[in-house]
C-alpha cells in the first residue's frame, strides 16, 4: 500500500477529522521530513486512532498534556487513542509513522480482542504516550514490530495487510502485557482539562488576529483567569498568552512562504500591533528575520511536502 500525503484538518475541538486508511483497512502510513527551515512543528490535535512513530534521523520533541518526551534517532513511540499531542523539531528530522484504528486489530468492539486487551489499553489514564529506546544497541521488540509493520505497509506486496495487522497486534499485546498491572488499577481518563483546553485552543485559533486578552480565553471555557492559567500549565506546559503568540508566529511563517503579502500586512493579519513587534518576536523564535525566512524558503515553494499526523 503506498504511503500517503496528509494535511492536518481538525474540527472545533482539535480532533483530526481526515480518516487514516480506509474502512476496509483502517491504517495509513507516512514518511516525513521536518526542518526549522521549512515546517518544524505539528500543532496540537488528537484522533481516535493509535499512532506509532519511528524516528529515522534527527531529534523530535513530543508533547502530551502534562509532559514531553525527547526522541532521538532510533527511538520509537506510541501515542494512545484520543490523546491530545503536538511535536516539534529544533533541527531536521525524518520520521516514519503508522496511524491505525483499533478496529484493525479487533474487528469489532464485541470481539475478545477488544474487550480483553484493546479497550483496557486505550481507555487507561496511565497510558498516554510510550517511548521505546535501544539499550546497548539492542532494538526493543516493540520497535521491531513497528519497523516490520511499516516496511510491509510501504512495500505494499501481496498480503502485506496480514503482516501489518500481525505486527501491530503483537505490539498492542506487548504494551498490554508490560503495563497490565497499571491498566487494571486505572479507570477511564479524566477529561475536564482536555475538554477545556480543546475549547480554548479552538477559540485562539479562530480569533488569533483579534486583540485577545487572558479574560477572553478563559471566558471561552467558562472558567476564571487563574484556572485558565493553571489549566494551560497543567496540560500544555505554557501560559495561554504564550500559546497565542506562538500560534500567531506560526501563521506568520506560513504566510511568508505561501503568499506575497508584505511583512506589514502579515503582521497585522496575525494580530501583532506593529511590524517591528512581529519582526522582533519572529527573530526570537526562528533565529532569523521574517525577510530572511521568506528568502530562505523561496526555493522550496511549490515542492511536494508530506506532513505526518501525530
Amino acid at each position: 500500500m503506498p504511503l500517503q500525503d496528509c494535511t492536518i484538518y481538525t474540527d472545533q475541538d482539535r480532533r483530526e477529522v481526515r480518516p487514516h486508511g480506509t474502512i476496509e483497512f483502517p491504517c495509513a502510513g507516512y514518511d516525513s521530513v521536518y526542518s526549522v527551515d521549512n515546517v518544524s512543528r505539528i500543532p496540537w490535535h488528537w484522533h481516535e486512532e493509535l499512532e506509532v512513530i519511528y524516528l529515522y534521523s534527527g531529534t523530535l520533541e513530543i508533547r502530551v498534556p502534562g509532559r514531553s518526551l525527547r526522541m532521538n534517532a532510533g527511538d520509537s513511540l506510541m501515542i494512545n487513542s484520543n490523546i491530545l499531542h503536538e511535536a516539534e523539531t529544533s533541527g531536521t528530522c525524518r520520521l516514519q509513522s503508522l496511524v491505525f484504528h483499533p478496529d484493525l486489530i479487533c474487528g469489532s468492539e464485541n470481539s475478545v480482542f477488544y474487550i480483553k486487551y484493546i479497550q483496557p489499553l486505550i481507555s487507561s489514564c496511565a497510558i498516554d504516550c510510550l517511548q521505546f529506546s535501544p539499550v546497548d544497541d539492542t532494538v526493543p521488540e516493540s520497535t521491531q514490530c513497528i519497523l516490520k509493520a511499516f516496511e510491509a505497509f510501504s512495500k505494499g506486496s501481496k498480503g502485506h495487510e496480514f503482516t501489518v495487522r500481525e505486527q501491530l497486534s503483537r505490539l498492542c499485546f506487548l504494551l498490554y502485557q508490560s503495563h497490565e498491572s497499571v491498566i487494571s488499577e486505572t479507570t477511564a481518563r479524566p477529561d475536564q482539562d482536555s475538554c477545556r483546553i480543546k475549547t480554548m485552543i479552538h477559540m485562539i485559533e479562530e480569533r488569533f488576529a483579534e486583540p485577545l486578552k487572558l479574560y477572553d480565553i478563559a471566558k471561552s471555557a467558562n472558567i476564571g483567569e487563574r484556572e485558565c492559567l493553571r489549566c494551560f500549565r497543567r496540560t500544555l506546559g505554557i501560559p495561554p498568552m504564550q500559546y497565542l503568540i506562538r500560534y500567531r508566529l506560526s501563521k506568520g511563517a506560513l504566510l511568508l512562504t505561501k503568499t506575497s503579502q508584505s511583512i506589514s500586512e502579515i503582521s497585522i493579519s496575525c494580530g501583532f500591533d506593529s511590524p517591528s513587534n512581529f519582526s522582533r518576536m519572529f527573530k526570537r523564535t526562528y533565529q532569523c528575520s521574517p525577510r530572511e525566512y521568506r528568502n530562505r524558503n523561496k526555493e522550496q515553494r511549490g515542492q511536494a511536502r508530506r506532513p505526518v499526523i501525530i
